[in-house]
């Protein structure tokens, strides 16, 4: 009997045991399903919207399930609704899970223009806005979307930013590079390109950020603050030039480098500003410069995961252009040549930059909001060779390997269910 009793709690322990490992167990974070972004490989890397219960081990294709696209797509997740948006075609399609816990196209529809640059309303509402693709002075179209039944609710042509002298390529516009709502303002952060279409920067040595009133958005900006501490606010392709803390603070980031799409280049250094929880201006005592921190470089994204930390990515050197600019590594940050981008964890308050061990130097051209469970992070990471899900524990600022992404890249995860 004593030892039937013993053989019982020996069994109960051991059970006990492997549930709880099991909760540290990458392979058991989404038992539902995570869906991502697929960009895969050929002429035209078409891309798929698949979900998949594993992505830390084996291989993730799309081979065999997902919705194909096969045009360049921004996607952005509000709420429990993924909206793909087409760069060229002009068409958008929200994704949603269904009661039987299926992934489904919940709407679809055509846009006037494209759109490029996404904000989330409280997981309640998208914003989105074009930009000046000619480079020309029109105004921009800045769309509401409600995230439960993506349908558009409202489009306001919006005034950002625009000096036109008459002459082609001696004017400048604004291109913006983030939509962040905090209390009753909607912050739009820019980056001045010329009006010729040539995407140089003329004038890349200070930060600026239009505000407008919210959520009844006047067509100009009540104000557009500057500072001349870093450089114009964001880059090409990304949503977060703008950040916003737990407590309503916002982070702007800022790079200027050549390699990032910046011409001239910036005399100013890489790094962060904040706008306090509340108010319109830039906090004059804070400035975080990332590119000559310990362990630091140049920003070319970043995003929030909580707790005042930002995961974001560094280049380790930039390309000087010179008098006589070398144009193939204009942009270089956007392609798959350069494998200069390390991952990072960003202290905001503290203003201390932690590599993220494990992970190699890589290549990342897009990232969408990134997801955030149980104090991990996951990410795409591109080597020459190959591209994997990386799982960041964000407190030890570690890294595990997950799946591999047959593929060119995972532009974003999100948790739909």
């Amino acid at each position: 009997m004593k030892q039937a009793i013993l053989t019982i709690l020996i069994i109960l322990s051991l059970t006990m045991a492997a549930c709880d490992n099991n909760d540290d167990d990458p392979r058991a974070e989404f038992p539902e399903g995570i869906t991502m972004t697929l960009k895969t490989l050929g002429e035209q890397e078409p891309e798929y919207v698949i979900t998949r219960e594993n992505i830390m081990e084996g291989t993730i294709s799309a081979e065999g399930s997902g919705f194909e696209s096969f045009d360049w797509n921004f996607s952005y997740t509000v709420g429990k609704s993924l909206f793909v948006l087409g760069y060229t075609n002009f068409e958008a399609q929200v994704y949603q899970v269904n009661e039987e816990g299926e992934l489904f196209e919940a709407a679809k529809f055509i846009l006037e223009t494209p759109l490029e640059v996404f904000g989330n309303v409280n997981d309640e509402t998208m914003l989105a806005i074009d930009a000046p693709r000619d480079g020309s002075h029109t105004s921009r179209k800045l769309y509401s979307m409600d995230a439960e039944t993506g349908s558009i609710t409202s489009i306001t042509d919006i005034t950002i930013y625009s000096e036109d002298t008459g002459t082609p390529g001696e004017g400048v516009t604004a291109w913006p590079t983030a939509l962040q709502v905090s209390g009753d303002h909607l912050f739009i952060p820019f980056y001045l390109v010329d009006d010729n279409g040539y995407y140089t920067t003329p004038r890349p040595d200070k930060a600026y950020v239009a505000v407008y009133s919210y959520p009844d958005v006047e067509n100009e900006p009540i104000k557009i603050i500057e500072d001349n501490r870093t450089s114009n606010i964001g880059v090409n392709g990304t949503n977060t030039g703008l950040i916003k803390a737990d407590n309503g603070d916002v982070y702007s980031y800022s790079s200027g480098a050549y390699l990032a799409g910046f011409l001239p280049v910036t005399e100013k250094p890489s790094g962060i500003l904040k706008i306090n929880s509340g108010e319109t201006e830039f906090d004059e005592n804070y400035f975080f410069d990332v590119e000559n921190a310990p362990d630091g470089g140049i920003l070319f994204w970043f995003d929030y995961v909580g707790n005042n930390k930002a995961i974001a990515r560094l280049l380790t050197e930039d390309v000087d252009p010179g008098s006589d600019p070398n144009f193939e590594m204009y942009w270089g940050a956007f392609g798959r040549t350069m494998f200069n981008q390390k991952l990072v964890i960003l202290d905001l308050a503290a203003q201390t930059v932690t590599p993220v061990e494990n992970v190699p130097l890589h290549a990342k051209r897009y990232t969408t909001p990134v997801l955030v469970e149980d104090g991990k992070v996951y990410v795409s990471v591109e080597t020459a060779d190959e591209a994997y899900v990386y799982q960041v524990d964000i407190n030890s600022a570690t890294a595990v390997q997950g799946a591999k992404i047959e593929g060119k890249t995972i532009k974003g995860f999100s948790n739909l269910y």
